[in-house]
């Protein structure tokens, strides 16, 4: 472990923690500014900081929207199982063009927003000096756009599912739904670990909860599914370059980087508790600035 950037964290009694990647200077911006909701704390806090993690889950991943690492990194410790896999492979590119086809209600709307994608798809990839990933991009979102005008003109009746926006939140529902099958990450089992759906519901082996415990978390994974949905729906634009890359690395493009990238998060899946808001162990471990 890199003990210079091992400053970064703060620990938690009882909760082994390592960093493996130094913060990027978006991160220490908010942590610098905004301490509390970008590292919430493991215990204690106000009411609303904690409900901002639980909702959140990983409340710096929406201002890191340039950092490669860090959303590659959050891209392969959330989504374990095929169905999270082909349920955001799906899901995505439909939540995507259905948002392109609601901006159809203000003038000029769609064609802004694909430009919008476009600028900020490339720059990210002028930044990672990727020009494949790049011209790749632009190719999505055209392909993105013709989808959407297409969906325009046929979804134009008053029916509920004549709506983009009604096929933006059931593709968020069901992009939410397609991690069932995963660990419940920490802050959603208010807890800093991994914990999986049956142990946090239920409890572990011998140790079984109470039916009103088992009531009160089945509420809580009821109010997470609403959560989620709305964060894959704000997730879908951010990280469907992220699926694209993943797809050419698939096909043999930027093989070393792929092997390390995907190493790392591999050890930090098999420790049982990877780190949230850092690329490393240690759950939902906080980020702090070094004194």
């Amino acid at each position: 472990m890199d003990t210079s950037i091992d400053r970064y964290l703060r620990r938690a009694d009882g909760v082994p923690a390592e960093i493996w990647v130094a913060p990027s200077r978006g991160q220490l911006f908010w942590l610098r500014h905004a301490p509390a909701l970008f590292a919430p704390p493991v215990e204690g806090g106000s009411a609303p900081v904690r409900w901002w993690g639980i909702a959140t889950v990983t409340p710096s991943t929406n201002v890191t929207v340039l950092n490669l690492r860090y959303q590659s990194y959050l891209n392969l410790i959330f989504h374990r199982t095929a169905l999270a896999r082909i349920g955001h492979a799906v899901c995505m590119p439909l939540i995507v063009a259905s948002m392109l086809a609601a901006c159809h209600a203000v003038p000029f709307g769609a064609p802004a927003a694909a430009a919008g994608l476009a600028v900020w798809w490339v720059w990210w990839a002028v930044r990672e000096r990727d020009a494949l990933w790049g011209a790749s991009g632009v190719a999505l979102v055209a392909v993105l756009y013709a989808l959407a005008e297409v969906a325009h003109r046929a979804l134009a009746g008053p029916a509920p599912l004549a709506q983009p926006l009604a096929w933006v939140v059931l593709g968020s529902l069901l992009q939410a739904g397609s991690h069932v099958l995963e660990p419940l990450p920490p802050r959603v089992t208010r807890s800093p670990r991994w914990v999986p759906v049956g142990e946090y519901v239920f409890g572990a082996p011998g140790r079984r909860h109470r039916p009103g415990t088992v009531l009160r978390r089945l509420g809580h994974l009821a109010a997470q599914t609403v959560f989620g949905t709305l964060d894959e729906l704000v997730a879908s634009p951010r990280l469907l370059p992220v699926l694209l890359l993943g797809l050419l690395w698939r096909l043999g493009h930027d093989r070393d980087r792929r092997a390390a990238w995907r190493a790392q998060a591999a050890r930090a899946i098999a420790s049982g508790n990877p780190g949230l808001d850092f690329i490393g162990i240690g759950g939902s471990t906080p980020l702090r600035i070094p004194a």
